[in-house]
């Protein structure tokens, strides 16, 4: 099983739902997203992105 690297996690399917309430809940911290139930993409806030960048 692989690693999740966030404090968060939620299935592609519950993200496709309802993205801003996942984007709300984060509040402010990276969401790992699920595809049968291993990482497949991280939703990190903008301003994490930007500092990336």
């Amino acid at each position: 099983m692989e690693a999740i690297l966030s404090h968060a996690s939620v299935s592609i399917t519950e993200l496709k739902r309802n993205p801003s309430a996942v984007i709300e809940a984060a509040d402010g911290e990276s969401v790992a997203i699920l595809v049968h139930k291993k990482p497949n993409a991280y939703l990190v806030p903008a301003e994490t992105y930007q500092r990336l960048m």
